[in-house]
């Protein structure tokens, strides 16, 4: 699964030039769209600054450029508002020298970007021929973090980079779990896996700092919604403490025009939560995502090919039928 459209977010400061070469890099790699926007406070001057990042991607070898102005809301609102009406599926924004100085930009988007969403940090990164030395998958064997790690391993081969797999916790159960992760999602990829103890988001931050990653990828689950002030989330900590780029990838709703045929997900459309599947002609079939059995939001199974609900095992098929109960009735379409 490639990016095929990116929004990169510029304020045209000389800030702005690192995280425009993570944006057009990725780009290149994966043959996408890359969607430049310049959100003003001041329409003065306003155009100038979206032309010359335009120019940049450009020159930097991007085939596919356009620009987006707006004004008169925060950058935050503006770019979120912008990913859902271009269909984006990935959006780079800048971070800081550290994370006191995220500002509130990044800080925002990280807890309500519709889309995966790339932090780059003002920080040295890649090796002169590659844009990341290393990257470091983290995960707990979760379903989200399984397709956190999908994309992970899916951004490190377009870039052609080494992998990492970080798991925090039992030595046992993360053996197991990153073995399995590894053979699902990563078979083909340069890949060691790393296992520690301890408080999760710091021992991530140390991993990284062994390895010499420059790219963290983690799930954004927990970090969304009202109980986020309670739950202090590990995604959430590791984006509070990191010093080098961080993708938090989203991991419930997906993008639409990132289903390949054959590949199933759950798309958010006027605020409706939708199990939709790509079939093998390329036509998208949408059905409703809550189970029929008591109406929990199902989630695809990669490997086994069924959306799946997490709270009582019903299964349906691609076209929404029931292959295993409690469930009594198929998905309805939408």
């Amino acid at each position: 699964m490639a990016y095929k459209r990116i929004l990169y977010g510029t304020d045209g400061t000389a800030r702005a030039a690192a995280t425009s070469h993570v944006a057009t890099t990725l780009a290149k790699a994966g043959k996408a769209e890359l969607i430049v926007a310049h959100v003003w406070e001041r329409p003065e001057g306003a155009q100038e600054v979206l032309d010359v990042a335009m120019a940049v991607a450009k020159d930097a070898g991007v085939k596919k450029v356009s620009g987006e102005l707006r004004g008169g809301r925060s950058p935050a609102d503006a770019l979120i508002e912008l990913a859902e009406e271009r269909d984006v599926g990935l959006m780079v924004v800048s971070g800081g020298r550290s994370a006191t100085e995220l500002g509130p930009t990044a800080d925002r988007l990280s807890h309500r970007a519709p889309r995966d969403l790339l932090i780059a940090m003002d920080a040295e990164r890649g090796d002169g021929e590659r844009l990341y030395r290393r990257v470091l998958i983290a995960t707990d064997g979760s379903p989200t973090a399984d397709r956190a790690a999908r994309k992970g391993f899916d951004l490190a081969a377009s870039i052609e980079a080494p992998v990492t797999l970080v798991f925090v916790g039992h030595p046992a159960t993360g053996r197991l779990i990153t073995d399995d992760t590894v053979a699902v999602y990563g078979a083909d990829a340069e890949c060691e896996i790393v296992l520690r103890q301890g408080d999760p988001a710091p021992e991530i931050m140390a991993a990284a700092r062994d390895v010499e990653a420059d790219l963290i990828v983690i799930g954004n689950k927990g970090m969304t919604g009202a109980k986020r002030f309670f739950l202090n989330p590990v995604p959430e900590k590791v984006v509070d403490l990191t010093d080098r780029d961080v993708l938090v990838a989203r991991t419930i709703a997906q993008v639409a025009s990132e289903l390949e045929p054959g590949e199933g997900g759950i798309l958010v459309q006027a605020g409706e939560r939708l199990a939709a599947f790509m079939d093998e002609v390329g036509e998208l079939h949408l059905m409703s995502a809550r189970c029929t059995h008591l109406g929990c939001t199902v989630a695809w199974n990669t490997a086994d090919h069924v959306f799946e609900c997490p709270c009582h095992g019903s299964r349906f098929g691609p076209s929404g039928e029931v292959v295993n109960g409690p469930a009594a009735r198929s998905l309805p379409p939408a």
